[in-house]
């Protein structure tokens, strides 16, 4: 596939978790970007966190990516693709408003507060009133027992410890904000594949359905991958997914560069964001 691929983390990750993906699409020819968003200030749990953390917004990451778009389409000659997971599922639909990418898939996307399920509308209430009378935390740190039960539940004992030593500490506000942000479809002009996991704690295969519900309107996919759970990036059976993905993405791009030019896409709703001098990801 000569269309680059950008891959886009989840909350409290960083652009290492996408290893075996990337090394999966890299042996197929393609060029491959996976950054890690303001890792100047999202820093190891082994650590303490930083002080600035608490400043980033979501919208910051918008600006970033949507920078490193840009830089990737100047560099390749190409709009890159975009896979985005969890966090970096609605990141990659503001990707996708602002007709940055080529094609989009987001992996067990995180829902935003118009969705449907009950338990998630409650979920976002909380939040978001916490964060409006100022007593939700400035951090976000997850904890190894909570990430077991919902997020590492189909990853081999073995391999739990090393994923959680990866993370890092995570804005609050940018989190809340993922409950602000409300995607729309209708600005999106690429193909698009909605994907969950039937084992997903985390953001049940039943949630992912309702946000691929909203992209099917403009002919968006859907697919759900038995047996796995939410970290579907190295759980067992991943290359199955990964070549199954990486030939989504060709079949579409390479239908889209013998096709009339879309139409451009509008910009998102979260606003433009800062201008920042440089791009703050890293690239690995």
């Amino acid at each position: 596939m000569k269309t680059p691929v950008l891959l886009i983390h989840g909350m409290c990750c960083t652009g290492e978790v996408w290893g075996s993906f990337r090394a999966f699409f890299e042996g197929r020819g393609t060029r491959v970007y996976t950054p890690t968003l303001r890792p100047e200030l999202r820093t190891s749990l082994r650590g303490e966190p930083q002080t600035g953390l608490p400043a980033l917004r979501l919208a910051d990451y918008v600006s970033d990516l949507v920078h490193e778009a840009k830089r990737i389409e100047a560099e390749t000659g190409r709009k890159p693709a975009v896979i985005g997971h969890s966090m970096g599922g609605l990141l990659a639909q503001a990707l996708a408003e602002r007709d940055c990418v080529s094609a989009a898939v987001w992996i067990s996307p995180a829902p935003d507060r118009t969705c449907p399920d009950l338990p998630f509308k409650l979920f976002w209430f909380g939040v978001l009133l916490a964060n409006a009378l100022r007593v939700a935390p400035p951090v976000v740190a997850v904890k190894r027992k909570k990430l077991d039960k919902t997020v590492f539940n189909q990853l081999p004992e073995v391999d739990r410890t090393a994923a959680y030593a990866g993370m890092v500490y995570e804005s609050g506000p940018a989190f809340a904000d993922m409950g602000r942000y409300i995607p729309n479809p209708r600005k999106v002009r690429v193909p698009v594949l909605t994907v969950a996991a039937s084992r997903d704690r985390l953001i049940p295969p039943h949630v992912v359905r309702l946000v691929a519900q909203k992209y099917a309107a403009v002919g968006g996919e859907f697919r759900e991958y038995s047996g796995h759970g939410h970290w579907l990036y190295t759980e067992p059976g991943w290359e199955r997914t990964a070549g199954e993905l990486y030939a989504w993405l060709a079949a579409a791009t390479q239908y889209l560069a013998a096709s009339e030019p879309a139409p451009r896409a509008q910009p998102g709703l979260l606003g433009e964001g800062a201008t920042f001098a440089g791009s703050r990801v890293t690239s690995t």
